[in-house]
């Protein structure tokens, strides 16, 4: 069967089933079940963000991200540790010859990536020493390799570490998204050589050693931060969407206890749905605008878009997880004490978004102020450059 943009949605929704079953035991055990990370491998998952040069199947941008917002639709935690691990092939595939070579030589290469705070790269002969301690490493429960940064003495760079030259720090107890398992990462003086450690400016970039390598795969060219960045709207679109499935069969059977009139016939309850039926549908087309934004700006060939039009793509990617995740609370306003219980889907959504909501992606009042800043002609000030 030909592995294209239609095959993945199918097998996204496929997927969708798996995924809520999956849910308890994922928020139980702090870790998605190895049974739906098997599911995505025997579907093909982790070759769909690969270059056609090296037999993936080189999926666009909105298929990406309809994938995320899909798998998401079953359960947060289930989908976001499947945006990383099958967007982190793409990251992989923007190194250098010899890193790639080596992190895929048993096949799929499985990294979780942290960025912050920076750790420390001092050269020797034949590579680094890298000492630091990166936090929120989604993913890397599942994973072979990770990307981190690091400061060196010409400027940041990423650093590719092998998750077993390092450790893992438990410290991913949380009320919501808790089977990411989003735990610390530590490498104490690790050596890492010299092919696995790179610009992260230019790895970052339009311009990475990647593009080189694959010149079929037109999304190696678009910047590191642009596709990562929208993983957090499409998991919360996703959430937006399993919120509104559930809620009628949460008040269908509920009684006002008062008066004895189902909740399914009070206007409040019809006005709770259109409201977050029409936030859902509003954080559903910035979605889809910060995508057309995204391929339009990126496009191969094209020059680089102004920081204004980045203000304005940043504004739609921020807005689409902060619009879906306003949808979800309108529901749980109005869905009644009893959601809250342990193992109420509901409750599970709930608890999901509250942890996913204070990612910085979806920091609104920073985002709407960094946008302002810019539309006004003030620029980014001290914020980075490569990070907008």
């Amino acid at each position: 069967m030909k592995q294209d943009a239609q095959y993945f949605i199918e097998a996204a929704e496929r997927l969708v089933p798996l995924a809520r079953e999956c849910a308890p035991e994922a928020d139980r055990n702090r870790k998605v079940p190895e049974v739906f990370i098997q599911a995505l491998k025997d579907a093909g998952f982790y070759n769909a963000m690969r270059p056609r040069e090296a037999g993936g199947a080189a999926i666009d941008f909105k298929t990406f991200i309809d994938i995320v917002r899909i798998l998401s639709r079953g359960d947060a935690s289930v989908g976001w540790v499947s945006a990383f691990l099958i967007s982190h092939e793409w990251l992989l595939s923007r190194l250098n010859a010899d890193a790639q070579a080596e992190v895929f030589k048993d096949g799929a290469g499985l990294a979780a990536a942290a960025a912050s705070p920076p750790g420390k790269a001092v050269p020797v002969e034949g590579g680094y020493r890298v000492t630091g301690r990166w936090r929120y490493a989604s993913a890397v429960l599942h994973a072979n390799w990770i990307i981190v940064a690091a400061g060196g003495a010409q400027g940041p760079l990423a650093v590719v570490a092998n998750v077993g030259e390092g450790r893992l720090v438990d410290t991913w107890h949380v009320p919501g998204m808790r089977g990411t398992g989003s735990n610390d990462f530590e490498l104490q003086d690790a050596f890492i050589p010299a092919h696995r450690v790179v610009d992260f400016i230019k790895y970052s970039s339009r311009n990475n050693d990647g593009v080189a390598l694959h010149p079929s795969y037109e999304m190696l060219q678009y910047p590191m931060y642009r596709v990562l960045s929208l993983i957090h709207g499409a998991v919360s679109v996703g959430m937006a969407e399993a919120a509104l499935e559930v809620f009628p069969s949460l008040v269908a059977h509920r009684m006002r206890p008062s008066n004895g009139t189902p909740l399914i016939e009070e206007p409040g309850a019809h006005a709770a749905y259109g409201e977050a039926s029409y936030q859902a549908k509003v954080a559903r087309l910035l979605l889809e605008d910060a995508v057309e934004r995204t391929v339009r700006l990126y496009q191969r060939g094209s020059a680089d878009p102004s920081i204004e039009e980045r203000a304005q793509l940043n504004l739609a990617v921020t807005g689409s997880g902060v619009e879906a995740a306003r949808a979800i609370d309108t529901l749980v306003f109005h869905a009644g004490a009893s959601i809250h219980r342990d193992g109420h889907p509901f409750d599970l959504i709930n608890r999901n978004n509250q942890v996913s909501r204070s990612h910085g992606v979806l920091d609104e009042r920073y985002a709407q102020m960094l946008a302002g800043r810019v539309l006004l002609g003030q620029g980014l000030g001290s914020h980075m450059d490569v990070l907008y």
